[in-house]
């Protein structure tokens, strides 16, 4: 009787493992993007640490260049107000969480400047989640326009200057602006919003998601509210639809554990979708001799595991959409990966 009760048991808890395992999805997709726009590759905000004409970065800093040869003019976009309301702005991006999933978020994480600035020069964020376009269709999930969300003890010199084209300026420290959210998220897609206000009162400005040599980011449609509506963030030269960085901390559940993971919308796959290899942009942070890149399918089966390298081949894997999970040793940044 012992022993048939035994097997009533592992046979119980065998058949609820296999259900659970059948109707997990992977871990995320890039927005958030993160990942922008469908494909989530609105990432990256450093093109290293030598400007195109070959000045090098202070130690430990890396550049943000614009990129004029692609024909790019913007160093910055605000989304600030001040006491008087006479500066009213905010910028918008989307993100996705995938079919089967749910994110329980607790901060989310915007990329800011004041010029000159050498403390850190923000005393408010306030920040929206939607679950469609700002001021269309969409609906505020989360947030609201007069909360302050700001975390000072996470928000901290980002380690990156915005430059010009070429020219090497530190007058233009990137600071991170982590904003404290409480709130879970089903599948679906989603916007998130925010604005800053300025501990001196006076300007501020976010730089776009910047690619060396391109106009931005394939998909890219990032808003901004200019005071009386949205509208499309574009550079000012190439007129080219942007991309807003950021970076999303959340938890998710999977088959055994629930994972602490971060989209990170500085991580960039391209192309994609893929056709046989890409080649993958990873923040600076996350550059070591430790970090693993691996590839799931959407039943949460590793299909693909690799050490850094110049390039990646998945031309073996089936056409589809895959989650790609960068693991540094301390966070796990991923995102949304499209088979060709």
């Amino acid at each position: 009787m012992f022993f048939l009760y035994n097997n009533i048991v592992l046979f119980l808890i065998q058949r609820k493992l296999f259900n659970m395992k059948k109707h997990l999805l992977s871990v995320m997709v890039l927005c958030g993007s993160l990942i922008n726009s469908q494909t989530y590759s609105n990432g990256n905000l450093s093109t290293g640490s030598t400007t195109s004409t070959g000045g090098v970065a202070p130690t430990g800093y890396t550049w943000s260049e614009v990129q004029a040869a692609a024909g790019n003019t913007t160093i910055g976009s605000s989304a600030i107000y001040n006491n008087s309301l006479t500066s009213n702005f905010r910028l918008a991006d989307d993100f996705v969480v995938p079919a089967g999933q749910k994110w329980t978020i607790t901060s989310v994480e915007a990329l800011g400047y004041q010029t000159s600035s050498t403390t850190y020069p923000f005393d408010q964020i306030n920040l929206r989640i939607w679950n469609g376009v700002p001021g269309g269709a969409g609906a505020i999930v989360f947030g609201d326009t007069t909360t302050n969300l700001l975390n000072t003890a996470n928000s901290v010199d980002y380690k990156i200057y915005r430059i010009g084209n070429g020219t090497a300026a530190t007058n233009r420290r990137i600071w991170k602006l982590s904003a404290n959210v409480a709130t879970s998220l089903n599948s679906g897609t989603f916007w998130v919003d925010f604005q800053a206000h300025p501990t001196n009162d006076a300007s501020a400005f976010f730089p776009p998601v910047t690619i060396v040599g391109a106009t931005g980011p394939s998909g890219a449609n990032a808003l901004q509210y200019n005071g009386t509506s949205w509208v499309a963030f574009t550079d000012g030269g190439s007129l080219a639809p942007q991309a807003v960085p950021f970076l999303i901390n959340y938890t998710v559940a999977t088959l055994s554990t629930t994972e602490t993971r971060q989209y990170d919308s500085r991580l960039v796959i391209y192309p994609n979708p893929v056709k046989s290899s890409f080649k993958l942009s990873i923040p600076q942070e996350s550059l070591n001799a430790k970090t693993d890149i691996s590839i799931y399918d959407l039943g949460g089966r590793k299909v693909k595991s690799f050490k850094m390298a110049e390039s990646y081949d998945i031309s073996s894997l089936e056409k589809g959409v895959y989650l790609l999970k960068v693991n540094d040793g301390t966070t796990n940044k991923v995102t949304k990966i499209i088979k060709d």
